[in-house]
């Protein structure tokens, strides 16, 4: 679970409650990345009272509050380090699982920050490294054998290149961490189409007519699937790619943390596996990618 100040900042005590009910939820998975420190002080008060052996805890690096106050890019050596020594401090922790590098691009990771960050794994400030993204610099980093763990956007409609990435990170042994299990311009399309009025009625007042085949090979059926939401069909398909340890939730509410928490326990029904393959191969694929849609 992706614990992220993009929302808008909260008090400690309010991600120390998420991160209660994810536990709660059988969640022990937690990613920092976020730079508001309310975000760290949270976490700390509520690993407290948790065996520390019990819970995985991963923190982005690579970004940091600028002179406004907003977060900027760095990834320099002394940077990082800094960083990742704020991150023990703020928490109490004795060391983390996971240090993740934010979609670093090929020219912002020097040998010396490279090195700075092998040498806090050396010392056991962390157990593994890893990058995370979706650029061009991503193939790069696959290759170089430097990381231990690699995170992708992982969805319904990944394309070539995410399920490349996906091979070629398994054959060197590097499990993947899936985010992104729901595409933006899904979840704008549904808020679209929650705020558009009924259908209207025929010319005699009777019920407009159905086209049962409409939204056929398309992927209409994210809101049609009784007892389940598009954001949940979303996920649980990530949940079937055998290839990803793990897929990656962000949630603000309480509520939000119980319904995506039972997905992972439930089989897609029964049709919409074939479905959404059909979906994906009946348009365009510039059509059906929400990185050219958003």
């Amino acid at each position: 679970m992706a614990l992220t100040d993009a929302g808008g900042r909260r008090r400690p005590a309010d991600w120390t409650a998420l991160v209660y009910r994810a536990l709660e939820n059988g969640v022990n998975c937690f990613e920092v990345q976020g730079v508001d420190p309310a975000i760290a002080e949270g976490l700390a008060e509520a690993l407290r009272a948790v065996d520390r052996r019990l819970v995985f805890i991963a923190w982005r690096l690579g970004r940091k509050l600028g002179p406004n106050g907003g977060p900027v890019r760095d990834f320099s050596a002394e940077a990082l380090a800094l960083a990742a020594q704020s991150a023990l401090a703020r928490t109490g922790l004795d060391y983390l699982d996971l240090v993740m590098l934010d979609d670093p691009r090929g020219d912002e990771l020097s040998t010396s920050a490279m090195a700075t960050l092998k040498a806090l794994r050396a010392s056991g400030g962390t157990r593994m490294l890893g990058v995370a993204g979706e650029g061009e610099a991503m193939d790069f980093y696959i290759s170089s054998r430097h990381f231990d763990v690699l995170a992708i956007p992982y969805n319904l409609i990944s394309g070539w290149r995410d399920r490349h990435r996906l091979k070629a990170a398994v054959e060197r042994d590097m499990p993947v961490i899936g985010y992104g299990y729901y595409p933006r311009a899904f979840h704008q399309q549904q808020q679209q189409q929650a705020a558009q009025p009924a259908p209207r009625s025929g010319f005699w007042g009777g019920r407009a007519r159905v086209d049962p085949l409409a939204g056929a090979g398309t992927y209409a059926f994210l809101d049609r699937t009784e007892g389940w939401t598009a954001e949940r069909i979303c996920l649980a398909y990530a949940l079937t790619e055998p290839a990803i340890a793990t897929v990656q939730i962000v949630a603000d509410q309480l509520d939000a943390i119980d319904a995506l928490a039972m997905t992972a326990d439930r089989d897609l029904p029964p049709g919409v596996a074939a479905q959404i393959e059909m979906a994906r191969f009946g348009g365009k694929a510039e059509d059906q990618d929400p990185r050219r849609r958003a």
